[in-house]
């Protein structure tokens, strides 16, 4: 599923530079751009690229961390504390989750629109908070599994296969 929302957002990136690059050869070759264009970027294209993928950053590990002092310490040490780790983020993302599919739904009741040049439909864009964030509630809930009882688990990202000339 992690892979799914991963392909969406980069679907909806490549649309989202489409759309920019014939806004732009439209606007200088016939002076006409495309109406509401910034509108459909910011309420669609740039919510889908940014909250679709968590999860599959998420089950990569390649998620920001600093972890130079927790790698000094003993195995059993650093997986206490990802454990705990993955406990507080199931609770931030669980409240997310809940607390953007109220909004959603809220938004659909009263078919939310945004302003600009022209009007845009905006609630099919909110489901994509709540989609995200519960698919990252998911990941972490499965990487402090493997992280439970794997004792091999590592939540390092994979080291890529980059041969520097």
């Amino acid at each position: 599923m992690s892979f799914v929302l991963m392909l969406v957002a980069g679907i909806s990136l490549l649309l989202m530079m489409i759309q920019t690059c014939a806004d732009v050869i439209l606007d200088n070759l016939f002076g006409a751009p495309i109406e509401g264009n910034l509108e459909v970027i910011s309420a669609y294209h740039m919510v889908l690229v940014v909250f679709l993928p968590l999860a599959y950053v998420e089950l990569r590990h390649e998620h920001i961390n600093a972890d130079l002092l927790v790698r000094l310490m003993p195995h059993r040490a650093q997986r206490t504390i990802y454990v705990l780790g993955c406990l507080v983020s199931c609770f931030f993302f669980g409240i997310l989750t809940w607390q953007t599919m109220l909004d959603a739904v809220d938004s659909y009741r009263i078919n939310e629109v945004i302003m600009g040049s022209v009007y845009v439909t905006i609630w099919p864009a909110k489901l994509s908070l709540p989609l995200g964030f519960a698919a990252i509630f998911l990941a972490i809930l499965y990487n402090m599994w493997r992280a439970v009882s794997e004792v091999d688990f590592d939540p390092s990202p994979e080291t890529p296969d980059v041969d520097i000339v």
